[in-house]
């Protein structure tokens, strides 16, 4: 497995190529999830270089940097995504992207209450986003994440679900079997919306907007989304879904009606799509109902040492779907 990049050999890479003028710039590693991150500072200007992290699991999820790129040089006019200024393919061992560097103390994720002002400006936003000329026609890389009905979901929950049953642990399996009934209901239930779906245009959307990705520009009273590792071509309503469904103190709890309304009503006085609101339940609930199998199956590959109940949140969204269910 390529292991994750030392500083040290981050520095030579810049003292020998010299991108944008940062040999010798300061660094700091301010994340090493999915992606890592390191904050480059030099002359007063700061910076962001960002890579692939080779050792998570996902690691083959994502859109590549030069696609990745490319998206935020899209983008650039709209200012939705940090401003792009670097790709390098060959020169490091790793892909990389030196952007903008936005500061994490702004994310959704950190405000405890967001105004309504907040929301409005996260759903004009999305909004915004959902109007760009970013298809599969002119970024072919986006064919392989278009979802033109639900049955894309149907097959993952059931291949993650699968890759999951060999575990040897007893509450895994046992939640395997109880998510298993949850999603052929589900499945059920969302087959009924597939007209609606089917008859929509379909737009670009950005697939992991949720709070700490989500960013509030306070003064310039604007949005901004970062990590653009998951973006896909279809549902108009998925980004403004993944945004509601993520919201909240706790994980997993219910969307909140209070700020669905307020996002809903700002989202189409921007754009007016048909049966909007249809698409955006139905989405809601595919989305808690596939955070649902995602919480176990990370579980699992992740090899936390804790029980299930212990280390996730699974009791609480199993608990919120299966009541939903009831109704």
């Amino acid at each position: 497995m390529q292991k994750k990049p030392t500083i040290a050999q981050l520095k030579k890479y810049l003292r020998k190529y010299n991108p944008l003028n940062l040999s010798g710039a300061s660094f700091k590693l301010v994340s090493a999830h999915n992606h890592i991150h390191y904050r480059l500072k030099k002359n007063e200007k700061t910076y962001c270089l960002r890579m692939i992290n080779p050792e998570n699991y996902r690691h083959k999820e994502w859109i590549t940097m030069d696609e990745e790129f490319a998206i935020l040089k899209a983008l650039e006019s709209t200012h939705l995504s940090p401003k792009p200024y670097y790709v390098d393919l060959k020169k490091f061992d790793i892909p990389l992207i030196i952007q903008e560097f936005i500061s994490p103390i702004k994310c959704f994720n950190r405000i405890e209450m967001p105004s309504k002002e907040q929301l409005q400006g996260v759903a004009k936003a999305i909004a915004l986003l959902n109007t760009q000329d970013i298809t599969p026609s002119n970024f072919p890389f986006l064919e392989k994440y278009t979802h033109y009905t639900y049955s894309s979901s149907f097959i993952k929950w059931q291949k993650r679900l699968f890759s999951i049953e060999q575990s040897n642990q007893k509450d895994v399996l046992n939640w395997i079997r109880k998510i298993e009934k949850i999603t052929s209901k589900a499945k059920t239930i969302l087959e009924k919306s597939e007209s609606l779906l089917e008859e929509t245009d379909y737009v670009f959307s950005f697939d992991a907007a949720h709070g700490g990705n989500t960013y509030w520009i306070k003064k310039e009273n604007k949005v901004v989304f970062l990590d653009w590792q998951k973006v896909s071509y279809g549902d108009p309503s998925f980004t403004l879904a993944r945004f509601l469904v993520a919201m909240g103190k706790k994980k997993g709890q219910e969307v909140s009606k209070v700020n669905k309304t307020i996002m809903l009503e700002a989202y189409l006085k921007q754009r007016n799509v048909p049966n909007f609101e249809k698409l955006l339940n139905a989405r809601i609930f595919e989305r808690q109902v596939s955070d649902l199998v995602w919480v176990l199956w990370h579980y699992v590959k992740s090899k936390k040492r804790k029980s299930v109940e212990k280390a996730t949140s699974i009791v609480v969204r199993y608990e919120m779907i299966r009541k939903k269910l009831l109704t």
